[in-house]
């Protein structure tokens, strides 16, 4: 059966697994610390301290009622959680780039199940960690966020090497997808099991999903190869379709040119880009469960509902676009510029009409939801838009420089939570909640128009060739001149003496 199918699609697949089960080892945390921890109560009472909505929705529960029926709790604040979290993705931050980088050096398959490997069983010793101490939680979520992080730029490669262009946009947005899946899968679960009495409550979730991680690690080991060139069953029609439509083979790069990379412009311009565009799905990972379960004061299996369909709509809604743009590429000649721009410039705008929405929908569970669902609507375009730009503008490194694109990227999945934290640290309101939509959405318009206006596809010379020492660039400036001149022979033993040759 595995015969027939292609190869490439086996992949992606897999690929779409790997998506899913990385943001959710990331985001599960995001929902079950709302229930690990005592909520907070007034010191004379067992009622929850009053909010606008405690009011409106005439909330006034128990403790049991409301952290579910697990019986370990902590007595951590809104700061202490936000740090927690964002420590985390932290540890995502600082995984990147080694990840993208070492899937160049040593394979990215070996690299991917080594990293997700890693992340399972940190995932499944943090109920443990909790328990003895929140700084021994921080560091055991802060090695998931490691162990998690370099899926992305590796895959961003596994893309280049195995889908035709004429595929990228749809196949892309699929693998890609699971960063909506991923979140879909990690709050209903999370929802459902921190609400009953299975290993403990909250505990079960790290448990199950650490325990998916080590099943997927043998799948990749089973099903995966680094290119179609090395695959053992791969058709001959299906290699001479994907070599043919691949576009012009990658010269691998020994040497990484740091200093040129660092001082491009359009790299720059496009760190700022997607440190928006991350912005927007920071917050649905880390911050609107956060939102629905202290402010609306939704019970667990509710958040985890709620929490859970922006992120499967905006993940089936790109892979509808994605195909769409693969049938008009196909058939049209569009500058990939406009795709990438396009792209983020359209989701910035639903994104701000949404937060917009969510700030008139008070309390209202089922129009916040709806607000939601708008918002986060085209988060996956970044998948083709600015995601895949170091495909563009660097092919022989774009390992490398989705790491580092992913480092500025995530950022927002560390600040977002710490901001919300002091933010919030006296009251879990709507007057306070409302800073957050604002920074979200100025973050939103000046980074779309830094990008929009200054961002490129085009690739870039340090990206296409190695560096040349001084001495041999002012030997290719003297062989430029001789060139030049009239009846001049570049050819001569004296063009050949001044050194510029094919190793330039």
């Amino acid at each position: 059966m595995l015969d027939v199918i292609p190869k490439r699609y086996i992949l992606t697949t897999v690929a779409l697994m790997a998506t899913t089960l990385s943001i959710a080892l990331q985001t599960n945390l995001s929902l079950v610390i709302v229930y690990m921890v005592e909520p907070d109560f007034n010191e004379t009472s067992n009622i929850l301290k009053p909010n606008e909505c405690s009011a409106v929705r005439n909330v006034s529960v128990s403790t049991e009622k409301y952290t579910g029926k697990s019986a370990t709790k902590f007595n951590w604040n809104s700061e202490i959680q936000g740090l927690t979290i964002g420590l985390q993705f932290f540890g995502m931050i600082c995984g990147y780039i080694p990840g993208g980088r070492l899937g160049e050096i040593y394979g990215i398959k070996r690299t991917m199940i080594y990293t997700i490997l890693a992340a399972s069983l940190f995932t499944v010793l943090s109920p443990i960690a909790a328990q003895l101490s929140v700084y021994c939680f921080m560091f055991v979520r802060i090695m998931v966020g490691v162990g998690a992080a370099p899926i992305f730029p590796l895959l961003v490669v596994m893309i280049g090497k195995w889908i035709p262009i004429t595929e990228q946009s749809f196949i892309a947005s699929i693998m890609l997808a699971g960063y909506g899946t991923g979140a879909f899968v990690s709050y209903l679960i999370s929802g459902v099991l921190c609400s009953s009495d299975f290993l403990g409550g909250w505990p079960s979730v790290f448990y199950l999903s650490g325990t998916a991680g080590l099943f997927w690690c043998l799948l990749c080991f089973l099903c995966v190869y680094e290119s179609p060139n090395v695959h053992p069953t791969i058709s001959l029609n299906e290699l001479e379709y994907i070599q043919k439509n691949i576009g012009p083979p990658v010269k691998e790069m020994k040497k990484v040119p740091w200093k040129s990379m660092i001082t491009s412009i359009p790299v720059w311009t496009l760190a700022v880009g997607t440190f928006g565009q991350y912005w927007l799905l920071a917050f649905f990972v880390t911050s609107h469960s956060m939102y629905l379960g202290t402010v609306l004061n939704l019970d667990s299996a509710q958040n985890g509902l709620l929490s859970c369909v922006p992120n499967l709509i905006r993940a089936l809604f790109a892979i509808f676009v994605g195909s769409i743009i693969d049938w008009v590429r196909r058939r049209r000649d569009i500058p990939i510029v406009y795709l990438r721009k396009g792209a983020t410039l359209v989701n910035s705008i639903v994104a701000c009409l949404g937060f917009t929405a969510v700030l008139f929908a008070g309390c209202d569970a089922l129009l916040n939801t709806v607000a939601f669902i708008l918002g986060g609507l085209c988060g996956d375009f970044a998948i083709f838009g600015v995601a895949l730009v170091p495909t563009d503008i660097a092919p022989s490194l774009s390992g490398t420089l989705s790491g580092i694109l992913c480092f500025f990227g995530s950022t927002p999945y560390f600040l977002l939570p710490y901001m919300i934290g002091i933010f919030t640290k006296e009251e879990q309101s709507l007057r306070q909640w409302r800073y957050v939509y604002y920074c979200t959405i100025g973050v939103t318009i000046v980074t779309t128009f830094i990008y929009v206006i200054f961002g490129t596809s085009d690739p870039q010379p340090w990206a296409t060739e190695e560096e040349a020492s001084p001495k041999q660039k002012e030997s290719k400036e003297r062989n430029e001149q001789i060139c030049a001149k009239p009846n001049s022979n570049c050819n001569s033993s004296e063009y050949q003496n001044y050194g510029f040759s094919d190793r330039l």
